[in-house]
């Protein structure tokens, strides 16, 4: 397996396609795990595989908690791995951790750019009951919106059949500082906290609703929020989740805080371009507020193309934002030219992309968004562009002014 793994790398190196990547884009060079622990009633193991085909020697530093036996930043005993190997370690035996119990997230970062590895973490107690948590490579976490949600969070009493369950929630940062506010909310209350945390710092809530001040009482299909409360620390990265665990076996669970949009234009889920965000949800401010970068049509015999990318399967809607009625768009796949939607006198478009493996070999692929004019009258025509989807596309870019053919 080791020698076909090995050819298939050498295959990649030298045939001019395009680059493979897994189900999940899960590898990396470096990756966080938001949560480990080394206490009386968990014990995380964190399992690393190499995906580069050479040696790799992988670094780990642990961040503990505000709240753990020892909080700080604390180096680690750096990880060796062979080609292709998969090694599982255990954060006690990595970590200089001391007495006491130990929590917190740990970054993990190989030795070179192109010595990529995956990581993932299943973190149980005495009786192998547990929780499992995935490495997210560094880049792929933090940013985006100012908030984040965990949606069905609970707090339940003990019944006569069922455990009482509880929800404790984290925030966590990286580099930089991040002002902070929790909110709870669902049929029996609300509730919010409050902090600050320091560049690298952890810090937990147990019973969430407890320290938000939420009602007293069962809760059930509760929305978590975490938001920076502070704009000018928007691009800082937030890293927040809840754990919900029943109080009789400690079994867990572990739940990512979302958010509607990743820090990468190339996945927008609604881009405006050449014009304002409008303040309502899903949808740009409208021709009144096209900004002064906005493209414009020069002439009936000029149309300008866009390029962009869809995530498929998906459906995707885009339409035309100006104050004349005198343009048209279609949407053209770029690898064979096909107008796959508008056209002549649309003034929006509407694709369903179908599934992805009929689209590039699966590969997600590159689209033209051409914008001309109907006839001469008006020319230059300014205008935006609208468009919604569910996986996200990239930001529209105006890359070409070409001789109009529709």
């Amino acid at each position: 397996m080791l020698a076909l793994r090995a050819l298939l790398l050498f295959i990649l190196a030298v045939v001019p396609a395009a680059p493979v990547f897994a189900q999940i884009d899960g590898a990396g060079t470096q990756i966080i795990i938001p949560l480990v622990a080394s206490t009386p009633s968990f014990a995380s193991e964190i399992s690393l595989k190499d995906e580069s085909g050479t040696s790799n020697t992988v670094t780990m530093q642990f961040v503990e908690g505000s709240t753990s036996a020892s909080p700080g930043v604390k180096a680690c005993t750096s990880i060796a791995l062979a080609p292709f190997e998969v090694k599982t370690v255990t954060l006690a035996s990595q970590c200089p951790l001391g007495a006491g119990g130990h929590f917190g997230y740990v970054l993990l970062k190989s030795s070179a750019s192109s010595k990529w590895f995956f990581a993932y973490s299943r973190t149980s107690n005495p009786q192998g009951i547990g929780f499992s948590v995935e490495g997210y490579p560094i880049g792929h976490i933090g940013g985006g919106d100012p908030f984040s949600e965990v949606g069905g969070i609970k707090r339940k009493a003990a019944t006569v059949t069922l455990p009482a369950f509880q929800s404790n929630c984290f925030v966590a940062t990286l580099d930089d500082p991040v002002d902070y506010e929790i909110s709870v909310d669902d049929a029996n209350g609300t509730g919010t906290v409050s902090g600050t945390l320091a560049p690298f710092e952890l810090h937990r809530y147990l019973d969430i609703y407890e320290a938000a001040g939420a009602p007293a009482g069962d809760h059930d299909n509760t929305t978590v929020t975490f938001a920076k409360t502070d704009p000018s620390q928007f691009p800082n990265t937030l890293i927040a989740f809840c754990t919900v665990q029943d109080n009789t076996s400690f079994g867990a669970d572990f739940r990512i805080a979302k958010t509607l949009n990743e820090a990468d234009p190339g996945k927008f889920r609604l881009n405006c371009f050449g014009v304002s965000f409008s303040a309502t949800p899903g949808a740009c401010a409208g021709a009144g507020s096209l900004q002064p970068s906005a493209p414009q049509v020069p002439n009936s015999t000029t149309k300008i193309r866009m390029i962009t990318q869809i995530h498929a399967p998906d459906t995707i809607n885009c339409s035309i934002v100006s104050n004349s009625t005198n343009l048209e768009m279609r949407l053209v796949r770029d690898s064979d030219g096909f107008v796959v939607a508008g056209g002549d006198g649309a003034t929006s478009v509407t694709w369903n992309t179908g599934k992805r493996s009929s689209i590039g070999a699966g590969f997600h692929q590159y689209y033209w968004l051409e914008v001309g004019a109907q006839t001469a009258t008006g020319a230059p025509i300014p205008f935006g562009i609208q468009c919604t989807s569910g996986n996200g596309m990239a930001d529209p870019l105006d890359v070409q002014s070409v001789t109009d053919d529709f």
